[in-house]
C-alpha cells in the first residue's frame, strides 16, 4: 500500500509543477509578485534589506526547491519499490531531467512565458542535488 502512495504522491507533484508551468505569465508574475512583496515586509520587520529583484531570485528558488522536493519524492518512490543500485540512480535522474525538460516546453506554450535551457539546467540541479543528498543518507547508513 506504501507503494502506491509515494507513486501517487509522486505523480500529483509532478502534475503540480507541470500545472504552475502552464499558468500564464500575469497569473504566474501576479504569485511571485505577492511571495516576494510577503517576504520582503518579513525581511523588513528582521530589519534586512535585500538588493537586487527579490521575485526573480523568489521565482528561482522555488523552481529548484519543487525540482528538489521531486527528487526525494523519486527516490523515496523507487526505494518504496526496492529498485536499487544503478537502475534507480538512473531512473531517478532521468526522469527528473525529463519533467525539467517537459516543463519548459510547457512553458513555451503558455502565454506571455518562455523557455530556457538555464531553467533546465536549474531545475534539474534541484533534482540532482536531492538525489545526491540521498545516496550520501543512504550511504553513511550502511
Amino acid at each position: 500500500m506504501q507503494k502506491v502512495l509515494w507513486a501517487i504522491l509522486l505523480v500529483a507533484f509532478t502534475l503540480l509543477i507541470f500545472l504552475s508551468s502552464s499558468l500564464p505569465m500575469s497569473e504566474s508574475g501576479r504569485l511571485s509578485s505577492l511571495a516576494a512583496d510577503f517576504l520582503q515586509r518579513l525581511l523588513a520587520l528582521a530589519d534586512i534589506s535585500v538588493d537586487g529583484n527579490l521575485e526573480h531570485l523568489l521565482r528561482k528558488l522555488t523552481h529548484f526547491t519543487a525540482f528538489a522536493v521531486q527528487g526525494w519524492l523519486l527516490c523515496r518512490t523507487f526505494s518504496e519499490f526496492r529498485l536499487a543500485g544503478r537502475a534507480a540512480n538512473g531512473y531517478v535522474l532521468f526522469l527528473g531531467l525529463l519533467t525539467a525538460v517537459v516543463d519548459e516546453y510547457i512553458q513555451g506554450f503558455s502565454a506571455g512565458r518562455t523557455s530556457a535551457v538555464n531553467d533546465v539546467l536549474l531545475d534539474f540541479s534541484g533534482t540532482l542535488s536531492m538525489w545526491l543528498a540521498c545516496r550520501i543518507w543512504q550511504w553513511s547508513r550502511h
